[in-house]
């Protein structure tokens, strides 16, 4: 294997951490109640607050990347997450877990800016599959491997298996990769501002999404628009939003991404709980039928690559639209064949549109911010999954929130058509992108 193929691996071993640490754990709240002896909604903690940490902590983490280089703050990263998972496993209490989560979610998330910025320096876009593949693949196991290990050796497991994983990668990232860039400036404030701005509006939304409390609203508006207004201002901004608003297409894709996971995250999360509460099924058969959606979009993830063409996302976007809507014809009389079936038809776009965005970010973020927008497009992902909450125990009920959910994949539809016809009439990179290199052609 080349020096380079050991750094992607280093980096894959990394970036899977996040998804695998976000879903193994919540198959692991009962047993932490239980010997904490606390209510479930207090337990949730301990998923909320990687979710949070990590929100805030990639762009963040993927500035500092851009100044610094990747080989030193991915290496702290696992460093420092290794650390919080092993104090994880010896927590007599859940302040002291929750505090350990939070600080375990802040160093996986040097994973996936590094990744891509070592990605940007070998030149060789291809892997961004990889990168896709281990994110997908660490999400749908997630449950299966917490499951197994709570199982078997109790909860405190789930915080041990991440030992080896980031210290093997800690140890490959720190032989193989390139010795960091100098660069200029490279010690410069990290805008404590901008990123104190950027956390509020997160947490607000957080909030809002869960608690629906107008208090909330108005921060997220004062939060957010302070933001806007301090980035346009700031020597050093966070996040240069100009540049991003420059970039050609870069802000569509990533709001493109939010609405895609809305949609997705809607109807994973919506699903389950109508199959428990209208249908009757126990929760071990509401897993099994819900299964499909992940098991689908990690065999199209690794078989994507192959096959991505012009035709990827807006295929992705038609399938999701496709499935969505579909759940608002179901009722108590629904097979459960359809069910699973359904569940493949959401998988795949799943795939695909992860693939397709994450690789269209990769080419059209400016060349200097490739970390701060790696981070960017996973906090995202995060957004997504957050308003879908929200959406979801706002509404309810399967069959409106269906309705609500292909309002927004239809909207997915409409931006990924307009963003085909420009980007395809050009038929040339964008500033920021690899010369030669579009979303549409093959890696």
């Amino acid at each position: 294997m080349t020096r380079t193929g050991i750094a992607v691996t280093a980096m894959l071993a990394g970036t899977l951490l996040a998804p695998l640490n976000s879903s193994m754990v919540a198959v692991a709240l009962a047993p932490i109640g239980q010997e904490f002896a606390l209510p479930p909604g207090t337990t949730t903690w301990v998923v909320t607050v990687f979710y949070l940490t990590a929100c805030v902590c990639q762009p963040v983490l993927g500035r500092v990347a851009d100044r610094i280089g990747p080989r030193r703050l991915f290496a702290a990263g696992m460093a420092v997450a290794a650390v919080a998972s092993a104090v994880a496993t010896t927590a007599t209490s859940l302040p002291v877990l929750v505090l350990c989560r939070g600080v375990q979610a802040a160093g996986v998330s040097a994973a996936f800016p590094c990744a891509v910025l070592v990605i940007r320096r070998s030149g060789e876009a291809r892997r961004l599959t990889a990168v896709a593949t281990a994110n997908t693949t660490a999400g749908a196991v997630g449950p299966v491997l917490g499951g197994l290990l709570t199982a078997w050796a109790g909860w405190r497991a789930v915080f041990w298996v991440n030992l080896p994983i980031m210290l093997v990668a800690l140890v490959l990232a720190w032989r193989a990769i390139g010795p960091d860039e100098r660069r200029s400036g490279r010690r410069a404030a990290l805008d404590p501002l901008g990123v104190l701005l950027f956390a509020a509006a997160v947490v607000a939304l957080l909030d809002l999404m869960l608690g629906r409390s107008w208090p909330a609203a108005v921060v997220l508006v004062v939060a957010a628009t302070g933001f806007l207004w301090w980035e346009r201002r700031a020597a050093a901004p966070f996040v240069d939003v100009r540049a991003l608003a420059a970039a050609p297409g870069l802000v569509p894709v990533l709001g493109t991404f939010v609405l895609f996971n809305l949609a997705y995250y809607g109807a994973f999360y919506g699903l389950p709980s109508w199959l428990q509460n209208t249908l009757g099924y126990d929760a071990a058969a509401a897993g099994l039928l819900v299964m499909p959606i992940a098991a689908s979009s990690v065999v199209v993830t690794v078989a994507g690559g192959r096959v991505a063409g012009r035709w990827t996302l807006p295929l992705s976007g038609c399938l999701l639209l496709i499935g969505v809507a579909a759940l608002a014809t179901f009722g108590p009389g629904t097979p459960a064949w359809l069910i699973v079936l359904d569940g493949v038809v959401l998988g795949i776009p799943y795939g695909l549109c992860n693939l397709g965005l994450q690789r269209l970010m990769y080419e059209r973020a400016p060349e200097r911010m490739s970390g701060v927008v790696a981070g960017l497009f996973q906090s995202a992902r995060y957004v997504g999954a957050i308003l879908a909450v929200g959406v979801v125990g706002a509404i309810g009920a399967l069959r409106p929130l269906a309705l609500v959910m292909t309002v927004v994949a239809a909207a997915v539809i409409g931006v990924l058509a307009f963003d085909l016809r420009r980007s395809g009439s050009s038929g040339v990179a964008s500033p920021g992108q690899d010369p030669g290199r579009t979303l549409w052609a093959r890696p």
